[in-house]
């Protein structure tokens, strides 16, 4: 157990060249030629002097379309797993751009403590998700006294990525709207199909369009529904489990991000015009949760707020158009047609 006093210098200076020896396999294999589409960018770790290399993407593509919360999509490989660099030897963690931000030798002590407390449990920086990074350089942003909606904004990034490994690639979704309305359109095509492969791999795409698109309880549905069809040797069983693991930890990243945001609004930081699409993003994500009187009343008063830029109004606009159509609870137990009963009403 920790005690109350901070670690001395030498002791600190013990424990980061243990982590330096853990890492260094680590650090080593990563002194390759740069993949595909990616650049090799030199850095230095402001708490230990420590210079490394790790590749960043060097271009993107919008093919993937984009989500209300403001997650956009590439086919090929998500910059957003690239864009915090993690050191090797601290675990300091943070934006590309981020790493040029100073840090002065009163802060180097605390974030110090904070970083081997958190990697009390890392074997190696290879070992980290994409989200556990940006949890990291959330930390990090905090210790150092950045602002709640940078801090809100590593959160947000963080869960788009859990996001990523449950949506996975679905072409050209331009909103919420657009994501209801390719629901919609395909849900005739699934109730056709009654071979148990094809409904169960259908039945998933729908939850991940679902999920995509913030309906929770369409996804339920789907999910639910899944569970219905005869083991066809896809290991549904194991693979809806895993579904639900990733949709509670995106959740709980979306949770810690809406906590900062308002935090934010507390206080009188910000333009109008910014706080007012932090608003929305507060809406937004509080209907991904699932509370949607909450973004109801939320995203109406942004859509009503003179100060909000056109773009985050349309947003608002959108997304309350949405709200008045999808489910407001799980539907699926009740139908008798083996789908849910919200999109298939507007066949």
């Amino acid at each position: 157990m920790r005690t109350g006093c901070s670690r001395c210098p030498s002791e600190r200076g013990v424990a980061t060249a243990l982590l330096l020896i853990l890492t260094l396999p680590a650090l080593a294999l990563a002194q390759s030629e740069p993949p595909p589409g990616m650049e090799p960018v030199e850095l230095t770790d402001p708490l230990d002097g420590h210079t490394f290399e790790v590749f960043v993407p060097m271009s993107t593509n919008g093919l993937g379309g984009f989500d209300a919360d403001g997650c956009s999509y590439a086919r090929g490989e998500q910059p957003r797993n690239h864009e915090i660099v993690t050191s090797p030897t601290t675990l300091y963690s943070a934006t590309l751009d981020a790493w040029k931000l100073p840090v002065s030798a009163e802060q180097k002590g605390p974030l110090m403590e904070t970083l081997l407390s958190l990697g009390r449990d890392v074997e190696s920086v290879r070992s980290l998700t994409p989200a556990d990074k940006y949890e990291l350089a959330a930390a990090v942003a905090r210790q150092l006294g950045r602002d709640e909606f940078t801090i809100g904004q590593l959160y947000l990034s963080g869960a788009w990525t859990v996001r990523d490994t449950i949506v996975g690639f679905l072409p050209g979704i331009q909103g919420a709207g657009d994501a209801w309305s390719k629901l919609v359109e395909t849900l005739p095509m699934v109730k056709e199909l009654t071979e148990p492969r094809g409904r169960t791999i259908a039945l998933f795409d729908m939850a991940r369009l679902s999920h995509r698109g913030g309906f929770v309880h369409e996804r339920s549905d789907f999910m639910s529904l899944v569970g219905s069809v005869p083991d066809a040797g896809l290991g549904a069983a194991a693979k809806r489990a895993e579904f639900a693991r990733r949709v509670a930890a995106e959740d709980r990243l979306l949770t810690k991000a809406r906590d900062a945001f308002r935090a934010g609004l507390d206080k009188p930081d910000g333009h109008p015009e910014d706080r007012a699409r932090i608003r929305f993003l507060v809406g937004e994500i509080t209907r991904r949760l699932g509370d949607f009187d909450e973004a109801r009343t939320t995203l109406e008063g942004v859509e009503l707020d003179a100060v909000a830029g056109e773009e985050t109004r349309a947003l608002a606009r959108d997304v309350l158009a949405v709200l008045k159509v999808q489910a407001s609870a799980p539907t699926v137990s009740a139908n008798t047609e083996g789908a849910p009963a919200t999109p298939a009403t507007t066949d």
